[in-house]
């Protein structure tokens, strides 16, 4: 399914902007030697934060802009209108992977399968309608106003359009989108009922945490704390 790969790839994206840019933030944060090492070069560190939560708001707008190719409401409607793919006979035809004859442990394994009803996957488009209200409320508006069209130009009106919500809230729409990237997968793949498992969000728990999980947000934490780590441990350079 075409549609869930592009969409596991936007939320993905998402995430390591989003994390990314928070992740340097947060380093700084803890650490004076290494806060005065990035002050160095202030212009650069400006330009990625910049650029960082650019590529993020236009990331999270492909997914829930409604005009977008492969939004999430497209995914969705795909998926209920193609509903026959997370039944038996598609499931047992990708998991028989081409091969003449049935391994012996498709027909148990087909029997224990949960096959989803339009019902479960309306709950899903619940679930996304409730985030979306978040995305239209803080970053909808600076998408549109300012970011794609440049409407809003005084700093106090763009001050406005990028302090509509909690960073908390960001987190917690963006790893909303890696969960459902994963339930979505594993329906289609594993035929496993849908559950959201808990994902850590916030920057400090995961950048404090000695090991990373699977989760596309937890590495790029975590390959900039080993970056501001090497910063802040290199021998320093002649004065600028």
């Amino acid at each position: 399914m075409i549609q869930l790969e592009s969409f596991g790839n936007e939320a993905q994206n998402a995430a390591c902007y989003v994390y990314g840019d928070m992740a340097v933030q947060h380093a700084a944060s803890k650490s004076r030697r290494l806060l005065d090492r990035l002050n160095r070069t202030p212009t650069f560190w400006s330009v990625s934060a910049g650029a960082f939560q650019t590529a993020a708001y236009i990331s999270l707008g492909r997914i829930f802009d409604r005009k977008s190719r492969y939004n999430v409401d497209a995914l969705l409607r795909a998926a209920e209108r193609e509903i026959a793919i997370f039944q038996r006979n598609a499931l047992a035809e990708r998991k028989r992977d081409g091969k003449p004859t049935d391994p012996p442990w498709l027909k148990n394994y087909l029997d224990k399968a949960f096959y989803p009803t339009l019902r479960d996957l309306q709950r899903l488009r619940l679930k996304v309608d409730q985030h979306r209200a978040v995305y239209e409320r803080i970053i909808k508006p600076a998408r549109n106003k300012y970011i794609a069209h440049r409407e809003r130009h005084g700093h106090a009106e763009m001050q406005q359009l990028f302090s509509r919500g909690k960073v908390r809230e960001l987190w917690r729409l963006t790893t909303f989108l890696l969960q459902l990237n994963e339930v979505l997968w594993e329906l289609l793949h594993n035929a496993k009922k849908p559950r959201f498992r808990p994902m850590r969000y916030s920057i400090r728990s995961i950048y404090d945490s000695k090991s990373s999980r699977s989760s596309r947000h937890e590495y790029i934490v975590h390959d900039v704390k080993k970056l501001m780590q090497l910063i802040a441990s290199a021998p320093p350079n002649h004065p600028l």
